[in-house]
């Protein structure tokens, strides 16, 4: 039966995490009414690090992305899910694998966050070889790389003409990602990258977006483009999480993701 909008739902978060809860305590022995125990999370099945743009150019939807994430944190099941934070500019504790879920919500939203510029291709590469080792990267921007990765057999690649020498070094740097994606991977795999593109889509911001769909493509991960016109990232945002990344699998789910259509 072909796959039509409307047609599945995605489980309950809040019963997939009632069950999930149900299945810690027993595992580890508590009592009914006693807190849930979260396990290291290197042991979770799902080791998601998500790079968080938090440039100056972001700064009037900090507040919409940092909403965002934490609802992307509620459809994560507990126990299952670690999560770690990379912003581009601020340097803090959220960087390090969590599968305390909710109190990573809390954190994120009292974050003191510092703008700055887009080092996009260095945090991705920071996350990336972080440990423990990720299954999976999730990154949004709404800007331009500011930064760039030297390709170890092309000491010579720099940031030339900024409409075209500079496409060529992203380009490049994307391909030093994707090698890294390839290299931390087990058995000769690849971590998937999705990439959220956050911002409006101009002439030029068609470049920005064929980056990111790029690095999606070549690492197995999913590209989405967020218009804030007809987007809200903090609703939008959850449909990368694990329960209900299986139907962006659906080109016209992804469509109606990006039409504003999919609250």
């Amino acid at each position: 039966m072909p796959f039509q909008i409307g047609s599945y739902k995605p489980p309950s978060s809040v019963d997939a995490k009632a069950a999930a809860i149900a299945a810690a305590k027993a595992a580890s022995g508590a009592k009914p009414d006693a807190l849930v125990r979260y396990i290291s999370p290197d042991k979770c099945t799902d080791r998601i690090r998500v790079v968080f743009d938090d440039s100056g150019s972001m700064d009037s939807q900090i507040g919409n992305a940092k909403e965002g994430v934490v609802e992307f944190l509620r459809n994560c099941i507990p126990n299952q899910t670690a999560v770690a934070v990379h912003f581009m500019n601020t340097h803090n504790q959220l960087q390090s694998l969590r599968s305390d879920l909710p109190q990573l919500g809390l954190d994120i939203k009292e974050a003191d966050l510092s703008s700055g510029g887009t080092p996009f291709f260095n945090t991705l590469k920071n996350a990336l070889n972080a440990t423990p080792t990720l299954t999976r990267l999730v990154a949004f921007t709404d800007g331009s790389p500011t930064d760039h990765l030297q390709a170890e057999d092309d000491e010579k690649a720099s940031i030339e003409d900024y409409y075209s020498g500079q496409i060529d070094a992203w380009k490049s740097s994307a391909d030093v990602i994707i090698k890294i994606a390839h290299a931390v991977a087990p058995a000769s795999g690849c971590i998937p990258i999705d990439t959220v593109y956050f911002g409006r889509g101009s002439d030029y911001k068609h470049h920005q977006m064929d980056l990111l769909r790029y690095l999606s493509e070549q690492t197995g991960g999913y590209f989405l483009h967020f218009d804030p016109a007809k987007v809200n990232f903090r609703t939008a945002f959850k449909y990368l999480a694990p329960i209900n990344r299986l139907m962006l699998s659906s080109g016209s789910f992804r469509a109606a993701v990006e039409s504003g259509e999919k609250a």
